[in-house]
């Protein structure tokens, strides 16, 4: 079964070399998996695509970074953000980014900001077969380190603590007031599941995103809001 190809078996299948297996994987959700990956591509060197022929694996790619070699997945929702890491981890990749949109639940975080993920809870489903108990899971790189840096472009820079979904369109008045009153202060599709897979393979960890939009300010993905545009994001068009 797919749980027990090994290295060797997903290195013939995606035809990459010892050499070729990248330190990093960054994922990027987004429901708009082509645009992103032309999006992103065009930052790297040496750009191997990866693939197969059946479409299990597809818009991926390894690149160079500098001296670094690093892959790069456009992912939407938990099973697929859980695939992909799951294969890097069995090729022995050691640390893995997730990154993407997510929404604001805490009235301070607005649309345009960032937001740096301290913990994540599981309720997207995917969590579940990688992790051994509890409900959350936290990054493990420092969140506080990397504050200075994100906050270089100029945006409000958060400590999140994410909530992880996956039915985007069951989102209710309700629920986003639950998530908030447990002091979930973010929502995203991806976060829980890449972390709890990183964590089991015993990855390096870290989870960033922009902030599309802020439910409970009535804010929601459909408005037409000017902070959106000025930071180019289109892309949580989920």
């Amino acid at each position: 079964m797919l749980r027990d190809l090994t290295k060797r078996d997903w290195q013939k299948m995606l035809g990459l070399s010892d050499e070729q297996i990248p330190q990093a994987l960054m994922l990027r959700g987004t429901r708009n998996l082509r645009h992103q990956y032309d999006r992103h591509r065009c930052y790297f060197d040496d750009v191997i695509p990866v693939g197969l022929p059946n479409s299990i694996v597809e818009d991926v790619f390894v690149g160079r970074l500098g001296e670094h070699r690093v892959a790069y997945a456009s992912v939407y929702g938990a099973p697929m953000a859980s695939e992909i890491v799951h294969l890097f981890g069995v090729l022995g990749t050691s640390l893995v980014v997730q990154t993407g949109c997510c929404g604001g639940l805490a009235e301070n975080i607005m649309a345009g900001d960032v937001a740096l993920t301290t913990e994540a809870f599981c309720g997207e489903g995917a969590a579940q077969y990688y992790k051994r108990g509890g409900m959350t899971v936290r990054p493990t790189l420092n969140r506080g380190s990397f504050v200075p840096m994100a906050a270089t472009g100029g945006a409000a820079v958060h400590l999140a603590r994410m909530f992880t979904t996956s039915a985007l369109f069951a989102e209710g008045e309700e629920e986003v007031e639950q998530w908030f009153a447990a002091g979930w202060t973010a929502v995203d599709m991806e976060t829980a599941a890449t972390l709890a897979v990183a964590e089991h393979f015993g990855m390096e960890s870290l989870a960033i995103h922009f902030v599309f939009d802020n439910p409970r300010r009535r804010e929601h993905l459909l408005l037409y809001e000017p902070e959106k545009i000025d930071a180019e994001l289109p892309a949580r068009q989920r």
